[in-house]
């Protein structure tokens, strides 16, 4: 009733007695009494108007919907790109019933396919092709089961593929017994340039990564993944690329046991 009123659109008690036993009603095609409308109502012919002739912002919803659905998401952003797999994350949408999810869909012209479904802002995607070109978008969807329009679009060129041992790592400590500093260096022995790397190893005591140069770097764990800077983004055939870690250490320093490329193994040097 309230939402009549705000929409300025009148309305009638009435029920049915279908047993005769004295519940009253009104009969809406002997005994209809325009003075028993809502103060302010229009005649009855108001009430059968389509939605789509009232005004806009006055609309009602057909099919019980409150709404058509959550606003959309924000445009997403590639990151950690290798030749097979990438990460995306956008800004959240916003929705009156919550949104509960994200649908990430591949875009080919006027085709989708589905990606993957996610209950947050971002996603791993795997499985992907060397060196080919996608482009991806999101959808968000809430509570009530409705779905945003679609984002903007992100274009993603997945890296070369990297063959198996065709790296080698060197890894050189400075160690001062509380702390060290790493000098790394990546040697492409393959025949082609590999272009955006992923340097994966495990740190072997109680090491914790504090700062790097020429990479960004995380730990989880003793787990330690190095990604390249836009300008030590290609290893040319044949030759290298460094970068530098800072960490404290609550134990022995040590080497890393092993390390692979974008997920190959390398060589120790």
């Amino acid at each position: 009733m309230a939402t009549a009123r705000q929409l300025g659109v009148g309305y009638l008690g009435w029920s049915w007695s279908g047993n005769g036993g004295g519940v009253e009603y009104l009969d809406l095609a002997t005994g209809f009494d325009a003075s028993r409308l809502t103060p302010g109502a229009a005649p009855l012919p108001r009430h059968r108007r389509h939605p789509r002739d009232l005004p806009r912002g006055r609309r009602l919803r057909r099919h019980g919907r409150r709404h058509p659905g959550p606003h959309r998401p924000g445009a997403p952003t590639a990151s950690d790109v290798t030749a097979t797999g990438a990460r995306l994350t956008w800004p959240a949408a916003t929705d009156d019933t919550a949104v509960t999810g994200y649908d990430v869909v591949r875009v080919d012209g006027a085709t989708e396919s589905p990606v993957t479904t996610t209950a947050t802002t971002g996603a791993t995607l795997t499985g992907l092709a060397p060196a080919t070109a996608y482009t991806f978008a999101v959808y968000a969807r809430d509570a009530a089961g409705n779905r945003s329009a679609r984002s903007a679009t992100v274009a993603v060129t997945t890296s070369d593929a990297q063959a198996a041992g065709s790296c080698a790592v060197h890894y050189r400590l400075e160690d001062w017994g509380s702390g060290f500093n790493a000098h790394v260096t990546i040697r492409n022995t393959g025949s082609a340039p590999v272009t955006g790397w992923r340097l994966d190893f495990a740190f072997p005591g109680g090491q914790t990564l504090h700062s790097a140069w020429n990479a960004k770097a995380v730990q989880e764990g003793n787990q330690v993944r190095a990604t390249h800077e836009p300008w030590t983004e290609t290893i040319p055939a044949g030759g290298t690329v460094s970068f530098g870690l800072s960490a404290s250490s609550t134990g022995g320093n040590g080497v890393p046991a092993a390390f692979t490329l974008n997920g190959e193994p390398c060589t120790k040097e």
